[in-house]
């Protein structure tokens, strides 16, 4: 018979049972173990760039997607701040002529400078004959006077002032060629691979070549940078702005209409050469939510600024926040323009907080007076039509709020509600007032299924107040205007 071979557990060792035991519990310590690391440890170190802008990763800050029509335009992109993300875009990586877009990079820059304590936004500038000679737009700056460093980023940035960027320049580099240096120095340092810039206004060269040139990507890059900084962003967010040259003043417009159009967006350039077309770079901020729209090379205008602002509201309505809410001021000045000078337009708000009547600005009339006329303040009359300093001009419409019975304490109405517009319409063959409500059709939209969502208003009333001829010719991000009864 064949002998069974027995298995014998040498003398003081483990039987294999126990060893995988042991094992197993040893595992476990050291994972916990690493999860209370020793803090003096030497570990590895990150690469992180110290200029990044820390973005939130969390699911409440998750990008959605959209898509927009956008055959209308060269380039651009729509850039979600809190998700880091890029959430369109359009030949982000190609450069093109982007004009008076250059000023962004001598803002930056000049306020640089400023926080190293090489200058002060009250230094003292003289201007100079080179930059009062500057052609395009400007804020005709005369030779020998003398405006601070403030003065001439509110005239760049609001008014695009190529006299005020060119003297900026100068007075910073030296000359403007020192200065262009500069310009090309920082932007290799944010990465802009893919811009150029060769003068420090945005003014076309006399070969197309050397036309200022950036990208989409190098743009973000550039407003990223930019936003780090409240001051860039409090006067790119001015809709209109009082500078004075010896004791003159100079009105300031921000060529950047949508900043006085809607509540959220503050800043920051626009841009436009015949070679450049329409450019834009816009930033809006709803509920602590940043975005940063760029587009170059649209056809016009009024296809840039559209484009942008329902870029900007399409995403924030895909968030669930929204869109843009139009100012009061802005709304209001809608509504009287298509009205007659004897007709009077009403603004009521949501919370039902006040009732404006629209008062034109006679000559020799001041705040303080037509303030008194109605028995408000001037601070009230300051805010209620967003004048920062004293000036009113003759003919110059100015809302003013007057207590509604049923509101509470007399106060005026909230800046940032949901704005509706109730006038007396010239196209209206009854004499009552009515109520416009402005409303962006979205894709998929119908003429009938928009008039199911306001009581009482037809297909017919909706081609009518907006001039339509065929309903298949409605267009997604068309703004209509929806008249109903008061």
């Amino acid at each position: 018979m064949t002998e069974k071979k027995r298995c014998v557990t040498p003398a003081g060792a483990l039987p294999p049972y126990l060893f995988w035991i042991l094992l197993i519990v040893a595992c476990v310590f050291a994972a916990a173990s690493s999860s209370y690391a020793d803090p003096d440890l030497n570990l590895p170190e990150l690469n992180v760039d110290g200029n990044a802008v820390v973005s939130c990763t969390n699911d409440s800050f998750q990008p959605v997607e959209i898509s927009l029509n956008d055959k209308s335009i060269r380039a651009g992109l729509l850039y979600d701040v809190s998700s880091d993300s890029v959430v369109w875009g359009k030949n982000t990586n190609q450069a093109f002529p982007i004009a008076s877009l250059t000023k962004m990079m001598v803002a930056l820059i000049a306020i640089e400078d400023i926080f190293e304590g090489k200058v002060s936004l009250d230094t003292t500038v003289k201007v100079t004959a080179e930059a009062a000679r500057m052609k395009g737009s400007k804020v005709y700056l005369r030779t020998g006077c003398c405006l601070s460093v403030e003065e001439l980023l509110k005239a760049a940035m609001i008014a695009s002032g190529n006299d005020a960027a060119y003297l900026l320049a100068q007075f910073l580099g030296g000359t403007e060629s020192v200065f262009v240096m500069r310009m090309n120095r920082r932007a290799s340092q944010l990465g802009m691979k893919d811009t150029v810039y060769s003068n420090a206004t945005g003014m076309p060269a006399r070969d197309s070549r050397n036309d200022n040139r950036s990208s989409p990507s190098d743009l973000l890059l550039l407003s990223r940078e930019m936003l780090k900084y409240n001051d860039l962003l409090e006067i790119a967010g001015m809709s209109d702005a009082i500078i004075t040259q010896d004791q003159r003043p100079i009105k300031l417009r921000n060529h950047n209409v949508l900043v006085a159009t809607f509540d959220d967006v503050d800043g920051f350039k626009t841009g436009f050469t015949v070679r450049a077309k329409y450019c834009l770079v816009a930033t809006a901020n709803k509920n602590d939510r940043r975005l940063i729209s760029i587009v170059l090379g649209a056809a016009s205008r009024n296809v840039r600024n559209q484009f942008t602002a329902n870029s900007i509201s399409r995403y924030y309505e895909a968030l669930g926040m929204g869109r843009l809410e139009l100012k009061t001021g802005f709304a209001l000045a809608r509504c009287i323009d298509k009205t007659s000078v004897s007709d009077t337009a009403e603004t009521t708000t949501d919370s039902g907080a006040g009732v404006a009547r629209m008062y034109q600005v006679k000559r020799g009339d001041t705040l303080y007076q037509i303030a008194t006329r109605y028995g408000c303040k001037v601070t009230e009359l300051k805010a209620w039509n967003q004048i920062r300093g004293n000036r009113i001009d003759p003919g110059q419409k100015l809302a003013i709020y007057q207590t509604n019975q049923g509101s509470e304490n007399g106060q005026s109405p909230a800046r940032k509600s949901s704005v509706r517009i109730a006038c007396k319409s010239v196209d209206e063959k009854n004499s009552g007032s009515s109520v416009i409500h402005l409303y962006t059709v979205r894709r998929g939209d119908t003429l009938w299924k928009i008039a199911r969502k306001f009581e009482g208003v037809s297909v017919k009333d909706i081609m009518k107040t907006n001039r339509i001829k065929r309903a298949k010719a409605l267009k997604p991000g068309t703004t209509l205007k929806i008249m109903m009864d008061a």
